[in-house]
């Protein structure tokens, strides 16, 4: 079989046949893993109905268990060379699986192929470019020190295949926690890092819903969950004696970037988030704080006060060169 797509579903009823009816018929052999996570809503009933009319589809039913857990059944499972995730909650805009499973065979079945995505609104009537469409520059198999923007803005894992045996052979899984937990952010870092060649399309297909109603980011209960992320991918990127500068400024960015969001979590207090923030900063290099482009200003001064102590003198100019050039593909791209 060629490719398995993961669909790990948990009460997503309004969206969850927008999502199915969106995979089209292709020639590849495919089949669609419908991982039912213990749902309380619709979501199983539509699950059943679609795979009546569509023989790809297979429905299994369990507890619910958490999104990383499921997904992980759901690789465990798959038959296919490739395995893709697909979120009950998105949907595809063209026949994405069969255009990267094409490209994994025209370079000899590379660890990832990736995609750009689309930024879709609530209601899916808006699209919005992803962040690094356009702007990666590579156009045979690389690895991920060429290109460390796919690194930075929002994982969208969803928007690739991925080689079942590479997955098999880095023991790569997903943190296996209660509900999302943002689980999505380990896994990008993991898969990329071990990549030994990936493949980029800038053709979009992926729908990436924003800001859904009852997504991690807008219902976070706990504000562990984006630190705690954060020190499972510094785990990896130690495990893996990571050195490359571009790759460290990039994290040192996302550590700065997780503890905001932790300030909109249910349970937050400053005495809280004053804890966690320490621990993620004891934790972070001071040249790469100082030396990032990505790292604000307000962020290296935040980082003195919490570690009592100055920074080497920042990059100014290259830190401004970042906000134009972030502004212009705001903007533009």
């Amino acid at each position: 079989m060629d490719l398995s797509v993961i669909i790990p579903v948990y009460n997503t009823e309004d969206y969850l046949k927008q999502c199915l009816e969106s995979i089209p018929r292709s020639d590849i052999d495919l089949e669609i893993l419908c991982m039912n996570d213990g749902s309380t809503d619709g979501s199983l009933a539509i699950m059943r109905t679609a795979a009546q009319s569509d023989c790809r589809i297979e429905v299994i039913d369990k507890e619910n268990e958490g999104y990383g857990a499921t997904v992980n059944k759901g690789i465990l499972r798959a038959k296919g060379r490739y395995i893709a995730i697909l979120e009950p909650d998105d949907y595809l805009d063209g026949d994405m699986y069969t255009v990267l499973f094409r490209l994994a065979q025209d370079f000899d079945y590379p660890d990832i192929v990736k995609s750009a995505y689309w930024n879709v609104d609530e209601s899916a009537t808006r699209k919005k470019n992803c962040r690094y469409r356009g702007r990666i520059r590579s156009s045979m198999p690389f690895r991920i020190q060429d290109e460390p923007l796919l690194l930075r803005y929002h994982p969208s894992i969803w928007s690739a295949v991925y080689r079942k045996a590479f997955l098999v052979e880095n023991n790569i899984r997903f943190k296996e926690v209660a509900g999302a937990g943002w689980v999505d952010n380990p896994f990008l870092v993991d898969t990329m890092l071990r990549a030994e060649n990936i493949v980029y399309t800038d053709e979009a297909f992926y729908c990436y819903r924003e800001q859904r109603v009852g997504s991690s980011t807008s219902a976070m209960k706990d504000m562990h969950v984006p630190l705690d992320r954060w020190h499972e991918m510094t785990d990896i990127l130690e495990d893996l004696n990571i050195k490359d500068e571009a790759i460290l400024n990039i994290h040192a960015y996302r550590a700065f970037y997780n503890l905001k969001v932790a300030r909109y979590a249910q349970n937050y207090t400053e005495e809280l988030w004053l804890e966690g923030a320490k621990r993620i900063t004891h934790r972070l290099d001071p040249l790469i704080v100082a030396h990032s482009p990505f790292v604000s200003l307000r962020d290296k001064k935040l980082y003195e006060r919490l570690e009592n102590r100055r920074l080497e003198s920042f990059r100014v100019i290259a830190h401004c060169r970042t906000l134009i050039t972030e502004s212009y593909w705001r903007l533009f791209g």
